[in-house]
């Protein structure tokens, strides 16, 4: 049986505090999703800061050429799963009015990509769905903790769906569409 949380509180318990800290300090330079959630935590992160916005720009160009050139699915399939991993790390820090325009490219760029998933899905690994769901939870997500007004959220759910190729599953925004 794994660990579970309490397991884990018991081992976190039993650490001296530099112990501790050289563990989450080693382990945030390697995972930009656990570093960017102690900079939150710790109140060392600000909505004003652009560096995020600035790093997942760039990695939006990098998913929109994901077919340029030679290319073959899986590298479709890792570009949208780079975008759900980014986006997720995009939503690590504070909220900024930005920030979901930025998902709305996101899905955009996933839903001209998805199409090549779809004319291959008797080799692809991924269903669209898989990079589909995230991103969506994560502009509804972000909607919310801005606390977006919800006639405005209703408009950009059906912009988003209108410039979209593929269906999407919104039922997720009817609670915050109501108000």
């Amino acid at each position: 049986m794994p660990p579970d949380h309490a397991d884990y509180l018991r081992a976190v318990q039993r650490l001296a505090p530099r112990q501790l800290a050289n563990l989450i300090v080693g382990h945030a330079v390697r995972d930009r999703l656990l570093a960017t959630r102690l900079l939150d935590e710790a109140g060392m992160l600000s909505s004003a800061d652009r560096t995020g916005l600035q790093d997942f720009r760039a990695v939006l160009r990098d998913a929109s050429n994901a077919t340029t050139g030679r290319w073959d699915i899986s590298d479709v399939e890792a570009a949208g799963h780079r975008l759900a991993a980014e986006v997720e790390i995009l939503c690590a820090r504070p909220a900024s009015p930005a920030m979901p325009d930025l998902v709305e490219v996101a899905d955009l760029v996933w839903d001209d990509l998805s199409g090549h998933l779809r004319d291959a899905c008797y080799i692809a690994r991924t269903e669209p769905e898989e990079i589909t769901a995230p991103l969506l939870c994560a502009h509804r997500d972000l909607c919310e903790s801005l606390d977006l007004d919800p006639e405005e959220i209703t408009d950009r759910r059906n912009r988003l769906i209108e410039r979209c190729h593929y269906e999407r599953d919104v039922s997720g925004y009817v609670d915050l569409s109501r108000g």
